[in-house]
């Protein structure tokens, strides 16, 4: 039914169309040679069914003379149509959602003004209610004397267009509400070209909120302005437009990242840039706070936390650097004689604080150019470079010295430090000093000033590299000696002056080297202590001694040596019992023999160990008498069983009052403290009968029996 009653409405429109008006509808129509044919032969029932678009006629008065199949779908209408007009069985609606009046509509315009209308679209308004938007191409016909005798319309579907063009702006409208809310700064630009067509700046023709935060400026001035006048004051504006030109030109990307001026703060930006249809797109990190926290980072891992000053590392980089420059390098390294007195007796708060005050003295002695680090500890060193560097450095130290030596006001405390310098420096050009060797030599220098007088300030001389080698290779042959058992001990008789016979022996260690022969206890005993060695040597000496004496008659008494390093962490009261428990030697029999410089440490571990081994039964003897400081303080901090009076003074007392007065003052004051008081050094007959008449109880020297090895020992014991 619906194809004859498209075909009758053909017929009749094909009856009333002229040759022209047949031709006019065939030139306005898409090409299709099968229906250009049709309409020319007048069949336009068949012409009008062989398009997809829909297709409507109409006469002049506007009446709807013929109508495709596509055309009925797309409307929605219901044959037959009859007399009705084109307009008259739907509404049309503007794209603004508006009604639009019928003498408005593209076909109307057409009829009434004679003439194709384009470029014009609406929605069609069903009989069920859906609307449908349609791109309507009306053009007029005419007949062979040119009068108008109506129109063809082609209208065009759009909804799918309309579906792609909603995803559009969706996607668009998603895009910059995301723009909008980024944290990272996002511009387009736009090309602004010369006379010959090259790029000479580019126009901001969109810009989100972050990126006027990161340029600082107003969003709205920034819109529509020129880029160059936005950076102006960028170091980089020419190379950086002329590298936006390239990626406009060529499509490559551009990564880039720098720091610039912005509102009198240096901002870092990382940006990449790419090309966008017609101009290029550059999105924006404000990368500011990435590069503080690695500077922050770098600051850390190159300087000390607590005072500020350059690390350990920092000082090597540094040295190394002024080093490969070829300047003249100085290296001055210190440490602060007493801090550790201070930080034990007042808490590491105060000793953090003195070191913080000592790093601010530190570099008001330096030049410009000079370096100050920490270390460690209380360990600093300074680097200076360039021309007149011993004069300089010397300078430094002296200047270093009366700073720190100065009292240091910390909160409620006032607090002394000394300080001791050793100073190493390579001139200009000199080679052969590499930079780990100059801090080598200048803690050698520092190292030796401290051994002859702390305070003092010594220059690096190549001598002290050959004694601090000489003192590394007896340090490796002496931990090899005791590894192998080719260490030994030899035992010097203690006489009682009353007795008139020996009733003890002090254990003296021995070694001989290999090659060098027998090296002196005064060269290697302070080797061991320093490197730490005195720790297994000493509990060595003690095992053997108990074990020794145990073979001895049992009123026969054995004396051992202990170190202060021994003292440190407490261990020596289970090492001694650990030693007596495995020779089976009564505690009684062991005596141990502190020097001064033991006490001098002051410290409650000192004097608890002291208590340990006299709550054993071990008798303590205080060696070296008179060599130290405040020596009857010692007398009163703890009782001792025996006070050894140091060598120097019996010597000299045969001659010299001053000495025979001390040496007499002493065996009086051991009397009366219930001691018993030991003159070392006896060492002729002279010395001994000046000892006796002072009161000592016990004495000891080259004239009473020199130290002999074990055997002969057993055997003098024994008789």
């Amino acid at each position: 039914m619906r194809t004859a009653a498209v075909r009758a409405a053909a017929g009749a429109a094909g009856r009333s169309l002229s040759p022209a008006s047949r031709a006019a509808i065939a030139a306005a129509l898409p090409p299709c040679p099968e229906a250009a044919g049709a309409i020319l032969a007048g069949q336009e029932a068949t012409w009008l069914e062989a398009f997809s678009i829909a297709v409507c006629i109409t006469d002049a008065e506007g009446r709807l003379t013929a109508y495709n199949a596509a055309a009925r779908d797309l409307w929605g209408w219901s044959p037959p149509l009859g007399e009705q007009r084109w307009n008259g069985a739907w509404r049309l609606v503007a794209p603004d959602g508006n009604p639009l009046p019928h003498d408005q509509c593209p076909m109307a315009v057409c009829l009434r003004e004679n003439r194709p209308v384009r470029g014009l679209w609406a929605y069609a308004e069903r009989p069920d209610g859906s609307r449908v938007p349609y791109a309507p191409f009306p053009t007029p016909l005419r007949d062979a004397q040119g009068r108008l005798v109506g129109a063809v319309n082609l209208m065009l579907d759009i909804s799918g267009l309309h579906a792609v063009e909603a995803a559009r702006a969706a996607t668009e409208a998603r895009f910059q509400a995301a723009q909008e809310a980024s944290p990272d700064g996002f511009i387009v630009l736009l090309p602004i070209r010369g006379r010959e067509g090259t790029v000479e700046d580019f126009r901001i023709d969109y810009a989100n909120p972050a990126a006027a935060r990161i340029f600082g400026c107003d969003r709205q001035r920034m819109l529509g302005a020129a880029l160059r006048d936005l950076i102006r004051d960028w170091p980089d504006v020419e190379e950086l437009l002329r590298g936006y030109a390239r990626v406009l030109a060529t499509g490559e990307a551009l990564a880039r990242e720098a720091a610039h001026e912005v509102g009198g703060r240096r901002i870092w930006v990382r940006s990449q840039t790419s090309r966008l249809g017609e101009g290029i797109a550059i999105a924006f990190e404000d990368a500011t706070e990435r590069h503080e926290t690695e500077a922050r980072i770098r600051h850390l891992a190159l300087h000390d936390p607590l005072t500020g000053l350059a690390n350990r590392l920092a000082f090597q980089e540094r040295l190394a650097a002024a080093a490969a420059a070829g300047q003249g390098v100085a290296v001055v390294s210190l440490d602060l004689d007493g801090f550790r007195v201070v930080n034990d007796a007042l808490g590491h708060g105060v000793g953090d604080a003195l070191l913080q005050e000592a790093a601010l003295r530190l570099r008001t002695c330096l030049g410009s150019g000079d370096l100050a680090a920490r270390l460690g500890g209380d360990e600093f060193a300074l680097l200076l470079a360039g021309p007149g560097l011993r004069r300089r450095a010397e300078a430094t130290a002296r200047r270093v010295r009366e700073a720190l030596t100065c009292p240091f006001t910390l909160g409620a405390y006032r607090a002394s430090v000394g300080v001791t310098i050793g100073i190493a420096m390579a001139e200009a050009g000199e080679a052969g000093t590499a930079p780990e060797a100059l801090l080598r030599h200048a803690n050698l220098a520092l190292f030796h000033a401290r051994a002859e007088a702390r305070g003092g300030i010594r220059v690096f001389a190549p001598r002290m590299a050959a004694e601090r080698e000489t003192r590394l290779l007896l340090h490796a042959a002496l931990r090899e000696a005791l590894a192998e058992g080719t260490v030994s001990i030899a035992y010097q008789p203690i006489h009682d002056l009353r007795q008139n016979r020996p009733t003890g022996y002090e254990a003296l260690l021995r070694w001989t080297h290999p090659q060098r022969g027998t090296v002196a206890p005064a060269e290697f005993i302070p080797i061991a202590e320093e490197t730490g060695l005195i720790l297994p040597l000493g509990a060595w000496v003690l095992r053997r001694a108990c074990a020794d004496a145990a073979s001895w008659p049992a009123s026969v008494k054995v004396s051992v040596n202990l170190s202060p390093v021994q003292f440190v962490g407490g261990e020596v009261a289970r090492v001694v019992r650990e030693a007596l428990e495995a020779a089976g030697l009564p505690p009684q029999r062991l005596e141990l023999e502190v020097t001064e410089s033991t006490l001098l440490q002051q410290n409650e571990a000192v004097l608890a160990s002291l208590r340990e081994l006299r709550a054993m039964g071990v008798r303590l003897a205080l060696d070296d008498f008179g060599t130290g400081y405040a020596s009857l303080g010692y007398l009163r901090a703890f009782p001792f069983d025996k006070i050894k009076i140091d060598q120097s003074f019996v010597r000299d007392a045969v001659e010299r009052p001053d000495c025979l007065a001390i040496v007499r003052s002493v065996a009086g004051l051991a009397a009366e403290l219930g001691m018993t008081a030991t003159a070392e050094g006896v060492e002729g007959p002279e010395h001994l009968a000046m000892v006796r008449g002072a009161g000592c109880a016990e004495a000891q020297g080259y004239h009473l029996g020199r130290p002999l090895p074990l055997a002969e020992i057993a055997a003098l014991a024994a008789r």
